[in-house]
């Protein structure tokens, strides 16, 4: 894509700039450097980054390893075969997929000496539920054996090897002397958390900045996870707006973001797509959930055991006060702040789960746009918290709720007319149905508030 200046992106955002002004990078470590995972492998335990400096041989022998073989290859003993399979099925397992290779020790066949080659194992048609229960555990049993490895040679330079992420946990690194457990140990992290900067740091400005010109629409970068140090001092050269997740702690030894010490050059959210929603994750995590509602929202007394809408609406206006450049808040996160809307289980309102490699996106609103809409106080407490953050005045809010003509909420809301239909593109425009909202002030935002603690303004609105 390089070698044509990345013609296909930039064609792209030409065409999407005709539709928005701004963009999320999905994942924009990806421009710093991608974790590639060989064909052969179905679990990512076996990958590596790609760019990366690699170990080279000589590296390794000035440090006092040299015997690479052995690291390369998953380390097989029959005492891991005894662990893994118990002493009754370890002979069979070991006559059918392994070789001997010396006094107590063993080598994969070649047939299963890869993830994908173990994970095929077959199972017949039909086979009864302990057959069943057996193959699985032992694909899960090679699976172990075959990740039991300290180095991984880079395919392109057999010269040159990756670390194994985590590669202390292995008991193949505990069966190594100490000398060596120590020296792969301090380049194990030195790969993972040092070598590496300046490769990434050039990677993304060799990419970042030619998408950034091909349009004049504002670019987000979705900046959560294992993130490098380069990354936010690149962003911040680049003018890319960072994500912050208040549960995504990105200082460390910190459980929460604060959402009072954001910075402009960020979008502050409550939760994602790839989390699970405000109301799903206090109710499923009570322990955690308890510190975040007295260290971060500066409640008293026992925490309520449901995330109720009082809860939800302390935590929205921490995110609407904040200094961010922009506050967006998932549908399911402004339904919570009604308890008609969430009546329904808060684990059905998950998008997406990316620790299950099965689930796949099927969430639906359970209610119409027309409802919301014409639910009086469902949008007027939306429109009372951008005001109280200053994130809207409220004559321009009274200029895009007019035409609406709100009333009670009928039993079945009448379509839209076309008048209607305008204010709500006009709604979502100005950050009210869809909870996007720009702040025009980052210079007097208090550093942290109880926000439960039910205070009432000039105007006798309860916040």
């Amino acid at each position: 894509m390089s070698a044509d200046g990345y013609t296909w992106w930039r064609s792209r955002l030409r065409h999407l700039a005709q539709y928005f002004t701004a963009y999320r990078i999905d994942h924009v470590l990806g421009f710093f450097r991608i974790w590639e995972v060989p064909g052969d492998c179905v679990t990512g335990l076996l990958g590596y980054f790609r760019p990366s400096r690699p170990l080279t041989r000589s590296e390794l022998e000035q440090r006092g390893v040299w015997d690479i073989e052995r690291l390369t290859r998953p380390h097989i003993t029959d005492a891991l075969l005894r662990q893994l399979f118990g002493p009754d099925r370890m002979e069979t397992v070991g006559a059918t997929y392994m070789l001997e290779d010396g006094k107590g020790k063993y080598r994969l066949r070649a047939a299963y000496s890869s993830e994908a080659a173990i994970a095929s194992i077959p199972l017949r048609p039909d086979s009864p539920e302990w057959l069943v229960k057996e193959v699985e555990e032992t694909r899960a049993g090679l699976l172990k054996l075959r990740q039991n490895v300290i180095l991984l040679q880079d395919p392109e330079d057999p010269d040159t090897f990756h670390p194994r992420f985590n590669l202390m946990s292995t008991s193949s690194f505990a069966a190594l002397p100490a000398p060596w457990r120590a020296a792969l140990r301090h380049m194990h992290d030195d790969y993972y958390f040092r070598r590496q900067e300046d490769v990434w740091r050039a990677s993304a400005l060799a990419k970042l900045p030619a998408l950034q010109a091909a349009s004049d629409m504002l670019v987000c970068g979705e900046d959560l996870g294992f993130v490098p140090a380069c990354v936010p001092p690149v962003m911040k050269e680049l003018g890319l707006i960072g994500l912050r997740i208040q549960r995504m702690a990105t200082e460390p030894g910190s459980e929460f973001n604060n959402p009072a010490a954001y910075t402009y050059l960020t979008v502050a959210s409550p939760s994602c797509h790839d989390v699970t929603p405000l109301r799903a994750w206090y109710e499923s995590d009570p322990d955690r959930a308890e510190r975040f509602y007295y260290h971060q929202l500066g409640g008293c007394g026992p925490p309520p055991p449901l995330c109720t809408p009082d809860v939800v609406r302390a935590v929205l206006q921490q995110h609407i006060n904040c200094g961010s450049m922009l506050a967006v808040f998932p549908i399911q996160d402004l339904m919570a702040l009604s308890s008609l809307y969430a009546a329904r289980k808060a684990d059905e309102e998950i998008i997406n789960d990316p620790t299950v490699s099965k689930h796949y996106w099927r969430f639906r609103i359970h209610t119409t746009l027309e409802t919301l809409l014409l639910d009086n106080d469902w949008v007027n407490t939306i429109a009372e918290m951008l005001v109280l953050g200053e994130r809207a005045s409220q004559s321009v809010l009274q200029s895009y709720l007019a035409p609406l003509s709100l009333q009670p909420q009928p039993p079945l809301p009448p379509p839209l007319d076309d008048d209607n239909v305008a204010a709500v593109a006009a709604l979502v425009a100005a950050g009210v149905a869809n909870g996007l909202a720009s702040h025009p002030h980052t210079n007097h935002l208090p550093n942290h508030r109880p926000y439960l603690s039910h205070q009432t303004n000039a105007a006798g609105i309860r916040y």
